[in-house]
């Protein structure tokens, strides 16, 4: 052979080796490419393992560690899942770990499992509630969530039988119903069977999950996007397990371990016989006998409320008494004032105020109070005979709740700190007889509030508060030196629910400032205050917009 024959032989060999990687064989000659469909959604929800946490309580273990063992039991019998031991001794907060994912992967980051249920019974003065949580361990996020509030009953058998019931609820908010355990050609074998439902020759459809759709605010999931990969009949069936082939696919071996099955149960509709029934063809829904009852005098379209979230504003007018004393002494002559007091028995004020609510334990609070009060004057030759007084009252507070009963609009104490100011300014007096006080310092506060219904439609409350280190500035002149200052108010109300988003607000207020002088002030004619003190007594009523 010559060297340009040796030379085409070489070309033509290898031509032919990168053809044959490049181009599909024939069926058994070389394999075939096939299609992958694969989606971060449908990984985070796959659950093979799941883990039961601590279930906590509030009455120190008496429920929580019957319900525990009950709850283990429920886990054990779903043979789609295995049930991995804790081994956790820390009772988590159920609050901290639906807003915190960091504080539960924290506390999950040795246990090998996909999802764990956390559960928190509470028992309170208006029934038992119970609240099942199911997190997932690939974004340690709030998955599913079902609550039973202010459940009658007490007993332990009873509350067995709800936690059942919250169970299968949650349990049903997963969004497949199966897994596709392995695959042999056409041939699938699943993880489902005639426990769940699965009959010979049923039709099941593929799906993948392409998208979780949650809450803004609380992280559960509200719907799901699926995308059907394709459908499988069902030739046999086991008491757990069932086996088919696959009759419909949207690609070449799309369909493969691990793909969800969905379907087993379809929703079924009545079948009419026509379109309309003969009775209602030319009858207008307004012609019909339960027309009234149906749309009333003056129908409208119904539309749901959404149930508030962020915060509040309220405004309250009040109505209250307001009392004044000062002690003055004189230093170069024994002739002195002595105890000056000035009063009004009605005085108005309004009360605008605000929280917005970061979380369910974390909350911003603001208040403006504005008030209008006029005294005679006590001072004899003192000119004018009549004092005008401005109340100003201003205060920015972070609060930090403590639910009693897992529940934001239930039982709760709150604390709270900030700062404030109070100013009462009066008109100025020859000679002079009251000056013009700025209290200012840190706020610090307690207030309790109790539902007393069932509904929770109605609280009742109450709160305190103290000042530290109170500051005081006088206009024009200072009436004393060496001072020791003290503010506090202390408050009772109670709340009614209106409607979803608005609410009646009373309350009965009481605010003492008060102030001891150990020394010389600015006063004229070598006077000054040994002490002064206000007092205010308000009954405000309003109205708050929750949102």
């Amino acid at each position: 052979m010559n060297r340009f024959g040796l030379l085409f032989l070489v070309t033509f060999g290898s031509l032919s080796s990168s053809l044959g990687q490049t181009t599909k064989a024939s069926p058994g000659l070389s394999q075939e490419l096939t299609a992958q469909y694969v989606s971060q959604a449908d990984d985070w929800v796959t659950i093979n393992r799941i883990a039961v946490m601590p279930v906590t309580d509030n009455l120190d273990g008496i429920y929580a560690r019957p319900l525990e063992s009950e709850l283990f039991n429920h886990v054990k019998k779903n043979h789609q899942w295995d049930l991995v031991e804790s081994n956790s001794t820390e009772a988590p907060s159920i609050v901290d770990l639906e807003e915190n994912p960091k504080e539960m992967a924290k506390l999950t980051s040795r246990i090998e499992a996909d999802a764990f249920l956390v559960c928190r019974i509470n028992k309170g003065p208006g029934g038992t509630s119970i609240k099942l949580d199911l997190f997932l361990k690939k974004d340690n996020k709030l998955f599913a969530q079902e609550v039973l509030k202010d459940f009658p009953r007490f007993e332990i058998n009873e509350l067995k039988e709800q936690l059942g019931n919250l169970y299968s609820k949650l349990i049903t908010k997963i969004p497949y119903s199966g897994q596709i355990l392995s695959r042999s050609q056409n041939r699938v074998t699943l993880n489902i069977g005639k426990s769940d439902g699965i009959n010979k020759d049923q039709i099941l459809s593929v799906i993948q999950i392409i998208k979780l759709n949650r809450h803004p605010k609380f992280n559960f999931i509200i719907n799901t996007e699926k995308e059907i990969l394709g459908k499988i009949k069902i030739l046999k069936v086991d008491e757990n397990l069932s086996f088919g082939t696959i009759i419909t696919e949207k690609e070449k071996s799309a369909i493969r371990k691990g793909a969800k099955i969905s379907g087993i149960d379809f929703v079924n509709y009545a079948v009419p016989d026509e379109l309309s029934s003969p009775s209602q063809k030319n009858e207008s829904l307004a012609d019909r006998q339960d027309a009234n009852m149906s749309f009333g005098k003056s129908p409208s379209e119904w539309v749901p409320t959404q149930p508030p979230m962020f915060g509040l504003v309220g405004l309250k007018l009040g109505l209250g008494t307001f009392g004044e004393s000062m002690n003055l002494t004189n230093t170069t002559t024994s002739l002195s004032p002595g105890g000056q007091e000035g009063k009004s028995p009605f005085y108005p004020s309004l009360d605008l105020y605000g929280e917005l609510w970061l979380n369910p334990k974390w909350q911003l609070r603001a208040e403006i109070l504005q008030g209008v009060i006029s005294t005679s004057n006590p001072r004899a030759g003192s000119t004018p005979s009549t004092l005008n007084d401005s109340l100003s009252y201003y205060s920015l507070a972070v609060g930090y709740n403590f639910l009693l009963r897992n529940d934001f609009f239930g039982p709760k104490i709150r604390l709270d700190f900030g700062i404030m100011s109070y100013r009462m300014f009066v008109d100025s007096s020859q000679p002079e007889s009251f000056t013009t006080v700025n209290y200012s310092g840190i706020l610090i506060g307690i207030t309790g509030v109790l539902p007393i219904d069932n509904r929770g439609n109605l609280l009742l409350g109450a709160s305190f508060n103290l000042v530290l280190m109170p500051k005081l500035q006088e206009q024009p002149e200072a009436s004393g030196g060496g001072q020791t200052n003290n503010v506090n108010s202390f408050a009772i109300f109670m709340e009614k629910k209106l409607r979803e988003n608005i609410k009646l607000v009373g309350s009965l207020d009481f605010l003492l400032v008060s102030t001891s002088f150990s020394g010389v002030g600015d006063r004229a004619g070598g006077e000054y205050a040994t002490s002064l003190s206000q007092r205010l007594t308000t009954a405000n009523f309003g109205i708050a917009y929750l949102f």
